[in-house]
This record gives C-alpha cells, structure tokens and sequence, in this order.
C-alpha cells in the first residue's frame, strides 16, 4: 500500500495537532498589545475600576476594617465555596487575604463573563473566547487618614479550581493586559 503525499501531509497536521488537543491548551493574552478583543477587555476593565476605586480612597489606617469593608466575594480555597460563586456569567472573587496592623494583603480573579453578540472594534465578525478571565494579587500598605498604597503583582496563571467554573473555552490574560 502506499500513500500519498496529500494523506501523509493530514497524518502529520493530526498527530503534530495531537499534544495541543490531549493538555487542553488554552489561548492567551500577554502584555499592553495583546490583541485582546475590544468587548472582553471593557468587560475585566469594569470589574477592575471598581476594585482600584475602592483602594483610592482615604481610609482610617485599619487593613482589617477595609477587607471587611470589602463588598466582594471570597473565596476560601476550597471546591465548595468556588461552587458558590458567580463567576461564569462575570465577577470578581478575592482570595488568600490576610493584614497586619498596617498593611493588607489579597489575590484577585476577575472573569469577564459572556462576550456579547457584536462585531469587533475593527467591524469584523468576532471568533475568539467567549469569556477571559485574569487574576493578580495587591498588597496595600495603609497610612493614618491617607488612601492606602497599593502594589500589585502579576500572576502567570490562576487557581485551576475557579478557571474550571468558566466556559471550556475561556481564556487567561495577564494582569498587565489591563494596566495603562
């Protein structure tokens, strides 16, 4: 038997396709020219100002009494509290939280939730994810009647726990994605 060059070229596409299909590889975005699709980008970007207003603001120097203040979800670590969570149709949860007397500490998922039905920024038909997610962790130092000072530090993955209550094919963006 043999074969052609055409049905040796379709062997080679399936089997070098193969690894990619078996890890479950997922697309992602990295850094500020990231081609991250307009829609999803204004979608993470919304649940992040909110976040970003919330560390801007004066406080009264207790790391505790902000977390607390906090109107976000958590989320312990556990598969059960995940469970709970809203994150497939978009949201924010906060995770790892911890204070001192001064500072507080805590990571961030941010899904974006289903991108609309719409065409792209640029007018053409829209064929990527259908939601990204993100996370990062901040580190807040807080002064007497001062907003706190915040860093942030990127994360290159999320807890698969919560990435697999998200559509199978969303998508990680990093942190920087959405800076500037």
């Amino acid at each position: 038997m043999t074969t052609t060059p055409s049905a040796n070229r379709r062997a080679f596409l399936v089997l070098a396709a193969l690894p990619i299909l078996l890890t479950g590889c997922r697309a992602e975005y990295h850094g500020h020219d990231s081609g991250i699709d307009g829609a999803l980008w204004r979608q993470i970007a919304s649940f992040e100002d909110a976040l970003s207003w919330d560390l801007s603001q004066p406080s009264d120097g207790e790391p505790g009494a902000y977390l607390d203040g906090q109107e976000v979800p958590r989320w312990d670590g556990s598969e059960a509290s995940a469970a709970a969570l809203d994150l497939r149709s978009g949201g924010v949860a906060i995770y790892d939280v911890s204070s001192t007397d001064s500072a507080a500490g805590f990571s961030v998922f941010i899904a974006s939730g289903p991108r609309p039905d719409i065409v792209t920024d640029e007018g053409r038909t829209y064929s990527g994810p259908s939601t990204v997610y993100t996370c990062y962790g901040i580190e807040a130092e807080f002064q007497s009647s001062a907003g706190p000072s915040a860093d942030k530090t990127i994360f290159d993955d999320c807890p698969p726990t919560l990435v697999e209550l998200l559509p199978e094919d969303a998508a990680f963006a990093s942190g920087a994605v959405f800076d500037g």
